[in-house]
């Protein structure tokens, strides 16, 4: 087995390697498409066959997927010392010889990893529920829609978000948002890839939650995606029960899709 950076010589075999379960590699594709210059991509090899890759995007992410047999070649390749990690379950004994986890995506609990599962919906299966009045955001409203960027961001422990990553999520993502007062309160924001479509952000400022703003905002951009795709997804927390429940109302099912998510250290 060889490990080596992704180059153009291989990268046709890597597109039909991730696409043979898109969902799972549904971030590859996205910095593959989008966020070429800002992500490193590792591949592992035997002969001409690929078994995983890992990514690190944009010095704070690092993915990794594939055989476990891969695994720990791929880890000896990574760079970042405190990324948000993203992987399988099975590579999780693998990956605490390479970093240390220090606390898992979303809100703060005992726990240092945060277990995601993947939903999905198709146009067959939408239901949407529109009680508030969403609207698709431009760039125009840039200000505003950053205030809960930021928010989302401080809640999840996420980092800092800079504005030149809002201003690339409203040239490369659908936005809609929902008002209360003449203050926007909430927004949803997700990118369509070949055929399909990823939910990445839903938020709803803490004190108007509960009165149908998330579920209005997904609803209306669910509905603009599958426009422009076969099938949405999103990850949402397992422990979440409140947002599974939600989407669940408006026609998303689990996938059977899993993955760990967590800042970590590097200790080797």
């Amino acid at each position: 087995m060889r490990v080596e950076p992704l180059t153009p010589a291989i990268e046709d075999s890597f597109l039909k390697f991730i696409k043979q379960d898109v969902i799972s590699n549904f971030f590859a594709l996205l910095d593959l498409k989008l966020y070429r210059e800002e992500t490193k991509f590792w591949v592992a090899l035997e002969d001409a066959e690929i078994l995983g890759f890992m990514l690190e995007h944009d010095g704070r992410d690092l993915n990794l997927r594939g055989g476990g047999k891969s695994a720990a070649e791929l880890l000896d390749m990574a760079s970042l010392t405190e990324p948000l990690i993203n992987i399988e379950p099975r590579h999780l004994p693998i990956l605490k010889t390479f970093y240390g986890p220090l606390r898992r995506l979303g809100p703060p609990t005992e726990e240092k990893i945060a277990t995601l599962l993947v939903m999905g919906m198709d146009k067959k299966h939408f239901k949407p529920i529109i009680e508030q009045n969403p609207k698709e955001l431009g760039a125009n409203k840039l200000e505003a829609v950053g205030n809960l960027y930021r928010n989302f961001y401080d809640e999840a422990e996420m980092g800092p978000i800079t504005r030149d990553d809002i201003l690339k999520a409203f040239r490369e993502r659908l936005i809609y948002g929902t008002y209360e007062g003449g203050e926007l309160v909430s927004f949803a924001s997700g990118v369509t890839i070949e055929d399909l479509s990823y939910v990445g952000h839903v938020y709803t400022l803490p004190k108007f939650r509960g009165r149908s703003h998330a579920t209005s905002t997904c609803s209306a951009l669910v509905n603009a995606l599958l426009d422009r795709s076969e099938k949405v997804i999103i990850m949402v927390l397992a422990d979440n029960n409140t947002a599974r429940e939600m989407y669940r109302k408006i026609g998303f099912i689990e996938t059977g899709h899993e993955f760990l998510a967590f800042k970590a250290r590097k200790i080797r």
